[in-house]
């Protein structure tokens, strides 16, 4: 039986309330994308249906209203953050192209070292090998077993070894552990590192202040934080955002041009090349507004009451392995498993045309360490706060049934 304040949340999704193949959904992809509420879409909708002006260029309504909205979701967005200057919040199109984006422009090269965990997101493994393809860039990979966390004795010995940055997930997407870094960014600094934060599991579970983090680069999308897809944003410090230089440059990077030269904008315009997603700023900001009204903490502590009740449920069946610690809270929202016998992409499939649960099957954007632990392709449930128990027993029922069919 549902409370009646969950009830209340689940009415705001559309998504939950829409039969799909003439059953409710169990929606348990919210590590992916998380669901949108109704706040976030009638937003957006509604600055469509009365707004098409461009941000920045135009000083007619139209275009000052768009003007308007983007600042208010960047001064949103540094408070989310914890940020103390909006200058310092770069509106990007999602946690890749803010990862990115500071691959490009720090001034790393020939001799600079960067590190990352060996659980990191393709996302925050692929331009630092880019890097070292392009520009002679080292980059070491610091081993980390999922079931054990992160090891800063081994840390602290690898950044003995000249490294410029240290790139980090903040909480992960292959097993939900949460690594320890605001102490992770003090041992950088003092070893004379930069650090950036891959929050893009994090910011919907939990309260982010850069500032005490010390975090000199934070990135994540909205579309994991109850906003639009398509949109994101990077924090970067101020000193270090001057320092950079414009990376993918057109429309709005520039003061001005001549055939041969340019002047650059200030930041974060600079970085802000094109036409801004404006409707997608007004979502983001509305998504802020949801998520904070709810509170990170309260999403977090019901996602992980779900996962210890499907833990608990799963740990009846020998034939399933979870990945990540064997304490459930440990892993907060997320539950990655595989089962012995039976691949990934089938087992998704089942639970989905038996009861409608709608699970991630596969390497989870985290090939590498899938390679390197040898462990098959997986299933990955999470939660958010629209689940209910009766999601999770949809989940662990169904795939006590089909465990049963295969004998």
């Amino acid at each position: 039986m549902m409370d009646a304040d969950l009830a209340r949340i689940r009415a705001d999704f559309p998504a939950l309330h829409l039969p799909v193949k003439g059953r409710a959904p169990v929606y348990l992809d919210s590590a992916c994308t998380t669901l949108r509420p109704e706040p976030v879409i009638s937003a957006m909708a509604d600055y469509m249906r009365r707004n098409s002006g461009c941000h920045g260029r135009a000083a007619h309504a139209f275009g000052r209203e768009a003007t308007r909205v983007v600042a208010e979701a960047r001064e949103a967005t540094r408070a989310f953050l914890g940020a103390a200057h909006a200058d310092e919040v770069i509106f990007v199109r999602g946690c890749t192209e803010a990862i990115n984006l500071v691959a490009e422009c720090l001034p790393l090269g020939k001799g600079d070292t960067v590190l990352t965990t060996g659980i990191e997101h393709n996302s925050n493994l692929l331009p630092w090998q880019g890097l070292v393809r392009r520009r002679g860039v080292r980059h070491v990979v610091l081993p980390l077993d999922p079931a054990r966390g992160f090891d800063m004795e081994a840390f602290r010995a690898r950044l003995r070894d000249g490294v410029r940055l240290v790139s980090v997930v903040h909480v992960s997407n292959l097993c939900g552990i949460e690594l320890p870094v605001a102490e992770i960014c003090r041992e950088a600094h003092r070893a004379g590192a930069w650090v950036l934060v891959d929050g893009a599991q994090s910011v919907a579970t939990h309260a982010i202040d850069v500032g005490a983090m010390g975090a000199d680069f934070f990135a994540f999308s909205f579309h994991k934080a109850f906003g639009p897809e398509g949109i994101g944003a990077l924090y970067g410090r101020r000193d270090l955002l001057a320092r950079m230089p414009a990376w993918q440059v057109g429309g709005d990077t520039v003061e001005d041009v001549t055939y041969d030269t340019c002047t650059w904008a200030a930041v974060p315009q600079r970085f802000e090349a094109g036409v801004a997603n404006t409707t997608g700023a007004v979502g983001a900001a509305a998504a802020i507004a949801w998520l904070r009204g709810i509170g990170p903490d309260r999403i977090l502590a019901h996602a992980t009451a779900l996962n210890e009740r499907a833990t608990a449920a799963l740990s009846h069946f020998p034939r399933v392995h979870v990945i990540g610690p064997i304490d459930s809270v440990l892993r907060g929202s997320i539950l990655n498993f595989w089962v012995d016998g039976l691949d990934s992409r089938s087992l998704a499939g089942l639970l989905d045309e038996r009861a409608g649960v709608m699970v991630r099957y596969g390497k989870h954007c985290v090939h590498a360490w899938y390679h390197a632990a040898g462990i098959p392709d997986s299933v990955r449930a999470s939660f958010s706060i629209y689940n209910t128990p009766a999601d999770v027993d949809a989940l662990t029922d169904t795939l006590g049934n089909v465990l049963s069919m295969i004998g």
